[in-house]
């Protein structure tokens, strides 16, 4: 399980394990670029968790006050070493059901940035991942869910208005 902030783990001490409510960011890198010159394709950075070996974007829970572009560029840097910088709102949507091995159940409110690199090569920055690393969007590494796909399709539609999930 990725590390829990402080704050969740001292809701926790009053609700138990009950289903919680948390706001989320994941951000999603996409180089379009390299050293000056167009990609044939763009890439992806995605990191292998550590905890269950599935390929995500980045993303984590936004610390209380934080705002979505601030909380993405923290998480970024912490679990990748690289720089980027919120381009857009690629979409919002609420997850499935979570529950985590010590029983503890919620559901995340994810608001997904399409992020731009500013600076910085991709490493292991952190506990959280095994390996880290761009790739070619015709090319992702597996496992990687429906929901990150969805997310990376979202920040690949170059401009598109934001997507808000129903029903």
């Amino acid at each position: 399980m990725a590390p829990t902030p402080d704050f969740i783990r001292d809701l926790r001490t009053h609700i138990g394990s009950a289903d919680l409510w948390i706001p989320a960011v994941r951000g999603v890198v996409v180089r379009r670029h390299d050293a000056g010159a167009a990609l044939q394709e763009p890439e992806v950075l995605l990191v292998k968790r550590s905890d269950n070996g599935a390929w995500t974007v980045t993303s984590g829970i936004l610390e209380p006050g934080e705002q979505p572009g601030e909380g993405a560029v923290r998480e970024i840097e912490e679990e990748t070493a690289v720089v980027a910088r919120p381009v857009r709102v690629a979409g919002v949507f609420a997850t499935h059901l979570v529950q985590y091995g010590n029983g503890d159940r919620c559901r995340y409110l994810d608001t997904v940035l399409e992020m731009e690199p500013v600076s910085g090569d991709p490493r292991v920055n952190d506990d959280e991942s095994v390996e880290v690393g761009w790739y070619p969007v015709s090319a992702l590494p597996e496992p990687l869910a429906e929901d990150q796909r969805m997310v990376i399709g979202w920040a690949l539609d170059d401009g598109a208005p934001a997507r808000l999930l129903t029903g």
